[in-house]
């Protein structure tokens, strides 16, 4: 990675950990992680997540494609670096928002992939710890680590940093369990006719928390989109419920097995016996 390349990414990485730490210690202390039905497993899930990112993102999926930048454009290290900043930006965002909306969207279509990205659905609470929460082979199908790595060795890693932190802004506003959007709305009703617009262009709480919900005003098999809602109103998976909702995660959540959901498909773990009811005395 070419030098002024890692003093951004050491300052993308401590902006996006600060961030991180500021949204869900206010949610630690409004009372909403203490108050999640499974707060341990859910704090162990996110610390994994935050530690192997990193890991795997930054050192195996950046060193393979740093050397397969090498490889395949061996005269074209630095060969962007002198493209502006307010083009290839938007090009980035634009590109890896597509990118990221069409993995997601055959995340939920292909039973096998759908395993690999369950994880980050079998959550029953919405927070910002949900974020993290991941199998580990999902880290490899995020189009950022590999476009990051051709950004380094092309010399635009500055655009690259701006477009992904935007991107991270977005998505963790879109998980944490402050419903602001709501909150918004109810104080500036004046503020309507902007919300109508503002929501079907980027991803707010509002849709990706029916995302992440089952039963009434859910919308799991829709609302794929990281940042740009535009791609779910383009492509007809969009649902705009304006509502809260009350159950998150997945049916057979508490059925499903720590290591399966971490390691599959390496680890494969039958479903864990349904919980028996209570006995009446």
């Amino acid at each position: 990675m070419n030098p002024p390349a890692v003093d951004i990414e050491i300052t993308l990485g401590v902006t996006v950990l600060t961030t991180f730490v500021l949204i869900y210690s206010a949610e630690l202390f409004s009372g909403h992680i203490r108050r999640a039905q499974r707060p341990l497993r859910d704090a162990v899930f996110s610390l994994f997540g935050l530690i192997g990112q990193p890991m795997v993102s930054g050192v195996i999926v950046g060193g393979i494609a740093g050397h397969l930048a090498a490889q395949w454009f061996p005269s074209h290290s630095n060969s962007l670096q002198g493209i502006s900043f307010w083009l290839l930006c938007p090009l980035l965002f634009v590109g890896m928002e597509l990118a990221h909306y069409t993995i997601h969207r055959y995340a939920h279509e292909w039973r096998w992939l759908w395993k690999i990205h369950r994880t980050h659905h079998s959550g029953l609470d919405m927070n910002s710890g949900l974020l993290y929460r991941y199998n580990l082979f999902w880290i490899f199908l995020l189009p950022q680590p590999w476009v990051g790595a051709f950004a380094s060795y092309s010399g635009c890693y500055e655009s690259f940093a701006i477009a992904v932190f935007i991107t991270y802004i977005i998505n963790v506003l879109t998980h944490t369990a402050f419903r602001w959007d709501l909150y918004l709305r109810t104080k500036a009703p004046w503020s309507e006719p902007l919300w109508w617009v503002l929501e079907r262009t980027i991803t707010l709480p509002d849709t990706h928390h029916a995302h992440h919900s089952y039963g009434r005003n859910a919308h799991p098999n829709g609302n794929y989109a990281v940042s740009l809602f535009l791609f779910d109103v383009v492509f007809g998976t969009a649902k705009i419920p304006n509502t809260r909702q009350k159950l998150f995660g997945l049916p057979i959540a508490r059925r499903l097995h720590w290591a399966e959901e971490i390691f599959w498909p390496v680890v494969r773990k039958p479903l864990l016996p349904k919980a028996e009811p209570p006995q009446q005395s």
